[in-house]
């Protein structure tokens, strides 16, 4: 039977099925990880594939495999046609490590047993209140990237995936002029940053990030030809940012912490705010004397 047409449960279902889908979710999430692991939606771009080619391609169990893209199939995200053969749909494309606002590394990341694993715990967590990454691998989430350097990179291309659409908002819906010099704390590997800086090119910018991130940032500034105006800069942003900025950007970094490290963070900016025009922090710019809300 082709699922061409297969779609989510309607929120419409009674409250049970709604439920359901939601506590089987895992099962979706592992299901989409193994199809990004794969490049299943590589291998489908240029047409359907029947499950003995797509198991041959990845070097997978075709059983296995078929049965993991009809869970996936079941929920839109790739469609059996009439000649049991997959293809691409919408939702499919997305994990694409080609197409603009893939997802793939993010799904990836998800998936990783060393993050999954961490998630497995999440009673513990709310028994003792400590983190369940912790818990689990015995040192804190950026130690252990620091130490590890499979993960980081999984880590790394993933923020970088996530940054790209917010990015594309962030420098369509505010207009930075005025400020000369940017710095972008915590930014990764600088996917914002050199966003801006490329549509406002009279614009520098300076990116901090721990040191082992660092190293794939000035490649990547370097791919986007802005190594004369960006300037990639190893540290600890509990301890200090680099000075001189008119104006000081977060992304997604303080939901990653406590309110006491937070604070930190935030005095380490200040230190070094004084007559700079502002800062970002989440979705907000701060500038002197006006706020203004970046992206829903």
């Amino acid at each position: 039977m082709s699922q061409d047409e297969s779609k989510p449960v309607s929120t419409e279902a009674p409250p049970a099925t709604q439920l359901m889908q939601m506590i089987f979710g895992f099962v979706t999430t592992q299901a989409i990880s193994v199809a990004a692991r794969l490049s299943l939606a590589d291998l489908l771009k240029d047409g359907p594939k029947s499950i003995e080619e797509l198991a041959q391609a990845t070097g997978t169990q075709a059983s296995a495999l078929y049965r993991i893209l009809r869970e996936l199939a079941s929920v839109g995200i790739f469609a059996e046609d009439d000649a049991a053969r997959f293809k691409l749909t919408p939702l499919a494309e997305l994990l694409r490590s080609d197409t603009p606002g893939s997802v793939r590394d993010l799904s990836i990341f998800i998936g990783a047993d060393w993050h999954w694993r961490a998630w497995g715990d999440l009673f513990g967590s709310a028994q003792s209140g400590l983190p369940a990454f912790e818990r689990i691998h015995g040192k804190a989430f950026f130690e252990y990237l620091g130490e590890n350097s499979g993960p980081a990179q999984i880590f790394n291309d993933a923020m970088t995936s996530m940054s790209a659409t917010a990015s594309a908002a962030i420098v369509d819906g505010y207009d930075f002029t005025g400020i000369s010099k940017l710095v972008d704390v915590g930014g990764g590997h600088g996917m914002l940053l050199c966003s801006i800086l490329e549509k406002f090119p009279q614009m520098s910018g300076i990116l901090i990030d721990a040191p082992s991130v660092i190293a794939g940032a000035k490649e990547a500034i370097e791919e986007r030809g802005l190594s004369k105006r960006c300037e990639a800069v190893g540290g600890d942003f509990f301890a200090s940012v680099p000075a001189g900025g008119d104006a000081y950007i977060m992304k997604h970094i303080l939901h990653e912490w406590n309110d006491e490290r937070a604070s930190t963070i935030l005095q380490c900016c200040a230190g070094k705010y004084r007559q700079m025009a502002g800062f970002l922090s989440s979705k907000w710019l701060f500038r002197k004397g006006t706020h203004h809300r970046l992206a829903s």
